[in-house]
């Protein structure tokens, strides 16, 4: 086999993208004439190499592929890539997101980054109710979705050691465009889609698509949670060395984010839902619940509107430069600049201890035998009542489920960021390709936790209902709804400066062998502020300022170890705690790798990668990793560090292609989660099998799928022994994704089966979700060449799923706190295409 006729370009040789993606910008019309061995690769990894023969795990993943999934989010999308594990249970956003048998402790996707068109969309994408899917939309602008695993993007990309996910936009310069319109058929939602490109002239064309929608959402919530839009266009300059590109993207998006609320336990390992509410397909958002009078971080009066739900406003900016500036030298600098902003409000079910979801009588006793008033004198309780508080039955009795609701409230002021990724690649006459590069990054996180208000709601999913309750002599101990005006306000505003230089080396030995070699230097210099006060207090406050305490403005509300009790007097700066930071970290990346091709089908390789995350925000939550002066203590270095070794065998032709990847990982993890306040500093080890295929029986009947073995452990913990040897939460050891159709002339018929075997949903391993077997159904019927209707159906059987649990361990009968999957939900589209 010659060598030159295909690696002349060897993109170790542009690889041009080396810590971001898209050297070469893929159209959806171009894509989907390719199969997946002829693909070229893009994102993190040696560019201008075809997948088949880079010594990575790869997979591709294009529109058509993706309307059969039926995803009902970005991360039902990414649910479907190889050793991918998307939690999707949040709705629209609030994903977690992992990879391979690194761990998923906490939220968002702290070890894998997701890219839009070869940049970072934030660059730590576990942010405190800022995950990086908050601000990510598919659409029918994206031409394909790449996937690396490991390996190389360690290198060639900062914060993001276990994998890319990147998001690649249509550019036009395949014209043509498409319209379309999609109806929730169980479920209330309207949604546009479009797409158009083509070219301006010889040497210029351009791209535009984007969304709008609005509605309910896949679950009831009494309004209409979801709603906005975006649009995204691109316009690109050939030269005669190269291309210039523009790009301009807005994102201005509502959705219902899906907190832990009520579940009934079954079994240890299968659940339901609690009598009145299913939690699948019902939210305890409400009509009567949505406007919300509370004080911003600084005590000021505020109000609050949890119909806001994930807002995610984006607007961005950006270009690409890929020049060849002298022979054999190519120069690639890709800009994106971004204001990034929004918020995040949803009811939590919480407990403090004794107040989890129970009847509203044991629940009035429950808050009355703890509760103490302004003056820290208890209450009357040898009876208590309880009462509707608002909506069409105000002031009847009411004895169903009640819960309290934690409120999760922020405003997410400034997530902006500033990103540049330049470098240039030289490609030698004797095959070697030398590739170095310089990378910059402002991540701003300017976050206000609002003052979270507690609320005693009734259990209802269709419309919950603040509950008012009061003690045998009359006093309110929750007055209308309200148990605690506050129960923490927090103040962030932070900055971190991300600076990499990168240095690639690629050769050829032979025919057959082809290596690199790679090392980034990541520097992160953060600083800034966190002004926190938890947990309220038990002194009178004059909640609405006229200078009088009295009824409604007192909140005599119970104090139960928290300290709740009639007072706000965390609500001023004066009052709080403060938390500098001051300090740069480093830590050096390294991958070796190397492919072996055997034959035109057959390719083996081999990689080691060592590669670090740089520790954000959540750092000032976990004690003892900052001195008073906001340099980094002797506990932590700032970086999370993961080592991976993978050994792999692609096969591929026209008809048939298996790609199989042995690999072993492992992973430091220093984390803060805010629903339990549990922090931990932790090392992870995992052992797994990658499966990917695809094969075309003829006669229209085909096969896609993929699959995922993992055995993961906890081999330390620095602060709770007992965890050792424990399988990590909500790991499984297999999860697939298979999808078998039929395309004939006129229609397409399919399903899209994704399912997992069992898991613990915490790192005790007492309490499991048995396996399960999720059914999407898709088909398409198309009235003329241009003009198609189709019909998806997420969820057919109607499982009831969850991915994560607030309890480690429940008995027969039990409520417990979880997030189930979405029940099912269908949906049809009607397209046109020109």
């Amino acid at each position: 086999m010659s060598v030159n006729h295909k690696r002349t370009t060897l993109a170790l040789a542009v690889l041009a993208s080396l810590s971001s993606s898209v050297f070469a910008q893929q159209n959806t019309e171009e894509t989907e004439e390719k199969q997946d061995y002829e693909t070229i690769l893009v994102t993190a990894a040696p560019a201008g190499v075809e997948a088949q023969e880079a010594s990575v795990s790869v997979s591709t993943l294009v529109p058509d592929n993706i309307f059969k999934l039926a995803p009902r989010s970005t991360a039902e999308v990414f649910r479907a890539l190889p050793g991918v594990r998307a939690e999707s249970s949040g709705g629209g956003g609030n994903a977690n997101i992992t990879i391979r048998g690194i761990p998923l402790a906490t939220g968002g996707s702290k070890f894998m980054q997701l890219h839009e068109d070869g940049l970072p969309v934030l660059e730590f994408g576990d942010i405190n109710f800022g995950n990086a899917d908050n601000f990510l939309r598919y659409d029918w602008s994206v031409g394909s979705i790449q996937s690396v695993r490991g390996g190389s993007a360690s290198t060639f990309a900062s914060n993001s050691p276990g994998g890319v996910i990147n998001m690649i936009s249509k550019t036009g310069e395949f014209g043509g465009g498409a319209i379309g319109t999609s109806f929730g058929l169980d479920y209330e939602e309207f949604r546009l889609d479009f797409s158009y490109g083509g070219e301006i002239n010889d040497d210029l064309y351009f791209h535009l698509g984007g969304f709008a929608r609005g509605g309910e959402g896949t679950r009831d919530t009494g309004y209409n949670g979801d709603q906005g839009g975006q649009v995204k266009f691109n316009i690109t300059q050939v030269l005669d060395n190269g291309h210039v590109r523009f790009y301009f993207k807005n994102l201005d998006d509502r959705v219902t984010t899906y907190l832990p609320a009520p579940v009934r336990v079954n079994s240890n390992g299968d659940y339901g839902p609690v009598e009145n509410f299913d939690a699948s397909s019902q939210t305890l958002h409400s009509a009567y619940t949505t406007n919300v009078s509370t004080f911003d971080s600084f005590g000021n009066p505020k109000n609050r509107d949890l119909t806001d739900g994930i807002e995610s406003n984006v607007t961005s900016f950006g270009f690409e430069v890929d020049l060849e500036v002298a022979p054999e030298l190519i120069l690639v600098n890709r800009f994106r600049t971004s204001k990034v902003s929004g918020s995040f409000i949803s009811p939590f079910t919480d407990t403090f201890g004794a107040y989890g979801p129970q009847s509203a009588s044991n629940m009035a006793s429950a808050i009355c035998d703890s509760a103490l008033d302004g003056d820290g004198n208890g209450f009357n309780c040898a009876s208590t009542s309880v009462t509707l508080a608002n909506g069409p039955n105000s002031g009847s009795e009411y004895n169903g489920l009640a819960f309290l609701n934690l409120l999760f409230d922020t405003s997410l002021n400034d997530l902006g960021n500033l990103i540049n990724d330049l470098n240039l690649t030289k490609q030698f006459d004797n095959g070697v390709t030398v590739t170095a590069g310089y990378y910059y990054s402002k991540q701003d996180i300017a976050a206000s936790w609002n003052s979270w208000n507690t609320f005693i709601q009734t259990v209802d999913g269709t419309n919950s209902q603040y509950l008012h309750i009061e003690d045998a002599d009359g006093r309110a101990l929750v007055n209308n709804g309200l148990w605690a005006p506050s129960f923490l306000s927090w103040e962030w505003d932070l900055n971190y400066t991300t600076t990499a230089p990168y240095i690639n080396l690629g050769f050829e030995l032979g025919d057959d062998w082809l290596f690199d070699v790679s090392a980034r230097r990541d520097s992160v210099k953060a600083n800034g502020e966190l002004i926190n006060s938890c947990c309220g207090g038990n002194t009178d406050f004059d909640l609405n300022g006229d200078g009088i305490i009295d009824g409604n403005s007192e909140d005599a509300s119970a104090s139960n170890g928290f300290g709740f009790g009639g007072g706000v007097i965390n609500l001023n700066r004066a009052g709080a705690a403060s938390q500098i930071i001051d300090y740069e970290a480093s830590n050096t990346s390294f991958s070796l790798g190397g492919s072996y091709l055997y034959s035109d089908d057959i390719t083996m390789f081999a990689r080691y990668s060592e590669g670090g995350r740089a520790l954000a925000d959540r750092l000032l939550q976990i004690a003892g990793t900052l001195n008073s002066d906001g340099s980094l203590t002797s506990t932590t270095s700032g970086f999370d560090e993961t080592k991976q070794l993978e050994l792999g065998v692609k096969y591929g032709t026209r008809d048939f292609m298996l790609n199989g990847t042995f690999f072993s990982t492992v992973t430091q993890d220093t984390q803060a989660e805010v629903t339990s306040g549990l922090t931990f500093i932790r090392e992870y080890e995992a052992i797994g099998i990658e499966l990917e295929g695809r094969y075309n029986f003829g006669n229209g009947f085909s096969i896609i799928g993929n699959g995922t073995w993992t055995d993961a452990e906890i081999s330390k913990d620095q602060f709770n022994q007992a965890l050792v040897g424990k399988t990590p939460r909500r790991q499984a050891d297999f999860i697939y994704t298979i999808t078998p159709q039929y395309e004939s002339d006129n229609f397409v018929v399919g399903a899209s089966l994704q399912g997992s075997t069992e898991y613990f949903v915490q790192d005790s391993n007492e309490l499991k979700q048995d396996a399960y077997n999720i059914i999407n159904l898709f088909a398409t019927y198309y009235i003329s060449d241009a003009f198609s209707v189709s019909l998806n159906v997420n969820n057919a059987s109607d499982e009831f799923v969850i991915t994560e649990s607030e309890e480690s361990n429940a008995a027969i009968g039990d409520i417990i706190r979880a997030r189930p999957l979405n029940g099912r939900t269908s949906s049809i589209q009607l397209k046109y295409e020109f």
